[in-house]
């Protein structure tokens, strides 16, 4: 049975919703605008959000879909339409302690000193040496759009 997903941009009273989910992976989305998510609707209920930064360069800031609906590509889906909306860039990166999931979908393990490079809180961090997250990059100059 296939189950239609909707992706769409998040609006302001999607927020409550998008704390809820995120806080199931105790996924830190404090200082994020909710106007940088996307979610993912089945049946009029969100199932799945996604969070992406664009700085210097874009970042998958956190994603999660709901324990109910893992493994059925609502991820996967997500990161899709964040390509689709790239215009004009190269690569999006992400910091995550599940490098798994976005190694299935394409990105690609870097060596951990370049994340000092990317990010100026990691460059100042004094947990370096011991940091949990996985840096990752997705080429998507070469995707299809």
């Amino acid at each position: 049975m296939t189950v239609d997903v909707i992706i769409r941009k998040a609006e302001l009273n999607d927020e409550d919703t998008i704390q809820v989910l995120m806080s199931t992976y105790f996924l830190d989305i404090e200082g994020t605008l909710v106007e940088d998510f996307l979610v993912a609707e089945i049946d009029g209920r969100i199932v799945g959000a996604a969070c992406l930064e664009i700085d210097r360069f874009p970042v998958v800031h956190s994603i999660a879909v709901h324990p109910d609906h893992c493994g059925k590509g609502i991820g996967s889906q997500l990161l899709k339409a964040f390509v689709l909306g790239l215009d004009n860039e190269s690569f999006l990166f992400t910091r995550t302690t599940s490098p798994v999931f976005f190694e299935k979908t394409g990105f690609v393990m870097l060596d951990a000193s370049e994340k000092k490079e990317l990010w100026d809180d990691c460059a100042d961090c004094n947990k370096f040496n011991n940091c949990k997250q996985s840096v990752l990059r997705l080429d998507i100059s070469k995707k299809e759009r």
